[in-house]
């Protein structure tokens, strides 16, 4: 099997490869995934409780990782970006990318058991066949990622009173379908015992977040039968649609500048009813501005019933903003909280509240930060490969540079040469690119603290008068088949509208669905990520122990150091870290060696080389 899995996921990406190089404008799945790299994120703690009857996860709640309460490993991706029209709120999602968000393996084409979901042990010692145990949950092949090949399963283990794994279903790869369910019983005497578990296990290709998975509503629990397909819940399922017409994110005083024509004229939020009889919801939205914890607004719809089984949209009109921001180019975030009462006992509070940010910075972004595939561009002989993100002012601004998501690539795209180039027009007809300014020699870098964007300036800032411009990346011409890669966001879809490409002298205008991860930069001056500050010579006047390491390292020096990089010995930046009462916590670390950087507040830096086991 794991032969003809790795056959079918090499014709896989030849036939890929062959059918989308007409449109020089290429899609594949990713080889890593950035959520995880954040400083943010905690390390994943499975608890050693045992968990009781009813056991239910639906999974809304912020990941990546599981609930540990529930869940006794890490592997699976808790997220609501990767699933299409999701019951509630949030999935797991299983595909090729472990629990570090890396490949399980760096060579392509390698294929076997990949991700996995299992649960805490589960006391049934005190039931009986009598007692009419059920577990259900919804799947989904594909999503929003790459599709699961035939030979790409999803499996589901019980664990029986001998410590083995017994297989009670599987089904095989097919192209996206809608949620499903499957029910079964849990009622054989050998699994009614005292450390019952079950777990999901998928077949992938195991180097890149190909064939995926996608679970929902996990439910165990008593005097149940196999036609229970309700869930006594309402939920909120997809994201709520965003306040700004054109962007996902915005400076704010270009949206004041601005705000008839940048505001969306409503927002929308989708509620499903998962029970088998009607139910009345009053949706109810508070807004406010995050940072000063200023009100903004506040809006209670008429009472609605949802049909048994079914969604409804709800729409919330949008409001004037006339929130006065400290400073000119004050950072601002306006919260919008939609929720509503719980409409009866066994309705699942977690689910009825959603939340959606809209974030004024220095920035102009088409995306919503996630990066579900990549992006990249197959050009001619003897051509550059550009790209060209269009973006309008609406007062005059310095423009900085241009923040980039670079999708991980193997072999890894880090420190080739590009160029941000900004245009006024772009050339059509035999009439040349507008340019206003171009910087050379920058190269590829992964910025995982900051959701997997990299910042590059221009060396002298640009004013700029109220207007349309575009702004891109230049490849030099005959870089071989090595294009640099992108991330590409595919729960909004603005490359259409915004997004040209030119691979042959000629520019045209994107036909991808999504939003390529590009953000023009203005205003206050920004610390690309780029450039490197002078290296400290290594002294004795900072020391790290113990070393080699396990999971916590400790930091001493007369310097006060608050956060560290840590870099692969091969140099790429694999993460930033906190440093918290003069330690390191590198628990998620594989084990290996690494180069831990140090800045202190004058700017130079100090390096250390640890092992991690």
């Amino acid at each position: 099997m794991k032969l003809l899995s790795t056959i079918t996921s090499a014709l896989f990406l030849i036939v890929l490869f062959v059918l989308q190089a007409a449109a020089q404008e290429i899609v594949v799945p990713l080889t890593h995934n950035p959520a995880y790299d954040s400083p943010d994120v905690k390390p994943f703690k499975s608890k050693t409780q045992r968990a009781s009857l009813p056991f239910i996860d639906d999974f809304s709640y912020q990941g990546p990782y599981p609930d540990a309460s529930l869940w006794q490993d890490n592997k699976a991706y808790i997220n609501n970006t990767m699933s299409a029209s999701p019951l509630t709120r949030g999935v797991a999602t299983l595909d090729g990318l472990n629990q570090y968000g890396r490949p399980y393996f760096a060579q392509p084409y390698n294929s076997g058991l990949a991700d996995s979901l299992t649960s805490v042990p589960i006391d049934l010692s005190s039931y009986t066949n009598l007692d009419s145990i059920y577990l259900s949950f919804f799947y989904q092949p594909q999503g929003l990622g790459f599709a699961p090949e035939s030979g790409d399963s999803l499996f589901l283990y019980f664990k029986n009173n001998l410590n083995q794994w017994v297989r009670m279903w599987q089904v095989r790869g097919t192209p996206l379908q809608g949620f499903k369910i499957v029910v079964l019983p849990v009622m054989d005497a050998q699994y009614l015992h005292s450390g019952f578990q079950f777990r999901f296990v998928n077949i992938a290709s195991l180097n890149i977040n190909d064939d995926v998975w996608n679970l929902d509503y996990v439910k165990m629990a008593v005097k149940r039968t196999e036609t229970d397909t309700v869930m006594k819940d309402v939920a909120f399922s997809v994201e709520p649609s965003s306040i700004l017409k054109n962007y996902s994110s915005m400076p704010y005083r270009h949206f004041i500048a601005n705000q008839s024509n940048e505001l969306s004229s409503s927002q929308a939020v989708f509620i499903n009813n998962l029970d088998g009889t009607p139910h009345a919801v009053i949706p109810a939205l508070t807004a406010k501005e995050f940072i000063s914890s200023s009100a903004i607004n506040t809006q209670t719809l008429p009472s609605v019933t949802i049909a048994a089984k079914s969604y409804m949209q709800q729409t919330f009109m949008s409001y004037p903003i006339n929130y006065v921001a400290p400073t000119n180019t004050s950072k601002v975030v306006l919260r919008n909280t939609y929720y509503y009462p719980p409409v009866s006992p066994t309705d699942r509070k977690a689910n009825d509240t959603i939340v959606k940010d809209a974030v004024f910075d220095n920035y102009f972004a088409y995306d919503d930060g996630s990066a579900e595939k990549s992006y990249f561009l197959l050009p001619a002989i003897n051509y550059p490969s550009k790209t060209a993100l269009q973006f309008k002012l609406n007062e005059a601004d310095t423009l900085r540079g241009l923040m980039v998501h670079f999708g991980a690539q193997v072999p890894a795209a880090l420190g080739k040469y590009f160029s941000i180039v900004l245009y006024k027009s772009l050339g059509s007809n035999g009439i040349p690119d507008s340019i206003i300014a171009q910087e050379d020699l920058l190269r590829v870098q992964y910025e995982p603290s900051y959701n997997g964007f990299s910042s590059y300036a221009f060396s002298s800032p640009t004013m700029l008068d109220s207007g349309t411009y575009y702004i891109g990346i230049t490849q030099p011409a005959n870089f071989g088949s090595d294009s640099i890669y992108y991330g590409l966001d595919v729960n909004t879809n603005t490359s259409l509208q915004h997004l040209a490409y030119n691979v042959d002298g000629t520019w045209f205008s994107s036909t991808i669905s999504g939003s390529v991860m590009m953000r023009p930069i203005v205003g206050q001056h920004v610390i690309p990520t780029a450039v490197s500050p002078p290296v400290k010579i290594e002294t004795a006047d900072l020391q790290l122990f113990p070393n080699p390491v396990q999971d916590l390292m400790y930091v001493t020096s007369s310097e006060s150091y608050t956060s560290c990089r840590i870099y692969s010995i091969n140099g790429e930046l694999l993460r930033k870290a906190a440093i918290t009462n003069h330690s390191i916590d590198l628990h998620l670390l594989n084990p290996g060696t690494y180069i831990l950087t140090f800045t202190d507040a004058k700017g130079t830096t100090i390096s250390k080389k640890i092992n991690k086991y």
